[in-house]
């Protein structure tokens, strides 16, 4: 009974991961064009703002009340503000003032009612930056400030080599896991596993290297082989990372999603690597 849990669970997965990749992969083959482009744009500031929201519900489940709502607009309106700063150099700078205006907004949001408002102003601002500034990285990787460049191998590059850590290691860990890894994180994962993650991310990213020049796209084998490694690492953290939330909150999902669970447990091995992807173009 217990095979057959688990190797429907791993059938699930295969299905809708199978799915959200086809999307993905559509979606950002014509991330150029107008009406895609607009539909890319309001799809991650609201997956910015979904994400927001299940980490205020985490908060909840503390006993702490966040001004939830809130904080999901501001995220959101961040994300936006972000894109528009790279779009148009009119408003290069707008990304910063709406951050810095939401950032006082959660203090005016306690004026009536200062009880824990340290607690509850960190955890909303905290929460605001841990989704809103990874979220308008990825759209400044796909939509780089000049034209001249195609940001859609590099977000491919991304999401593959981050997501290939989170397979590599899960099948891995099946197959030959036996030292636990972070028992009351997530007794499941293991040593073997985020071994095998790692190798997986480095490989991965090694043949994005190999076939890059065919597409006019240069990354050189060194650059690949610590990018790489890079990534393999901090996906597991950013894995583990939101395992404390869930955990400190006891809660098993972020949300009940079916074959996801929520928007954070999705993204949460991108949320730490989308910045050192970002950071590593911008120094080319």
């Amino acid at each position: 009974m217990l095979k057959f849990k688990i190797k429907n669970e791993i059938y699930h997965r295969l299905i809708v991961s199978a799915i959200a990749i086809s999307i993905v992969a559509l979606l950002i083959g014509f991330a150029y064009h107008p009406w895609v482009n607009l539909l890319l744009v309001f799809t991650i500031a609201l997956l910015a703002g979904v994400g927001v929201w299940e980490y205020a519900k985490l908060a909840q489940a503390k006993g702490i009340e966040p001004a939830k709502t809130l904080m999901v607009f501001v995220a959101t309106l961040e994300v936006l503000a972000f894109y528009a700063s790279l779009a148009y150099p009119e408003w290069s700078k707008l990304a910063l003032p709406i951050i810095v205006l939401g950032f006082i907004s959660f203090f005016v949001a306690h004026f009536r009612n200062c009880e824990n408002a340290l607690l509850h102003v960190a955890v909303e601002f905290f929460g605001v930056c841990y989704l809103a500034i990874p979220f308008s990285f990825m759209l400044a990787i796909l939509y780089p400030p000049t034209s001249a460049e195609d940001g859609r191998f590099w977000l491919i590059y991304l999401i593959g080599v981050t997501k290939i850590t989170d397979v590599g290691g899960y099948f891995i860990g099946k197959l030959l896991g036996k030292h636990p890894l972070a028992p009351q994180l997530s007794p499941k994962k293991t040593v073997e596993g985020a071994i095998g993650g790692f190798c997986f991310a480095v490989a991965l990213s090694l043949f994005f290297a190999s076939i890059g020049s065919l597409f006019g796209w240069q990354l050189s084998y060194f650059s690949a082989t610590w990018l790489g490694m890079l990534i393999g690492v901090l996906a597991q953290v950013g894995d583990l990372a939101e395992s404390v939330l869930k955990r400190d909150a006891f809660v098993k999902d972020s949300n009940k999603i079916p074959g996801i669970g929520g928007i954070l447990d999705m993204m949460d091995s991108l949320l730490l690597t989308a910045p050192v992807v970002y950071f590593f173009i911008r120094s080319l």
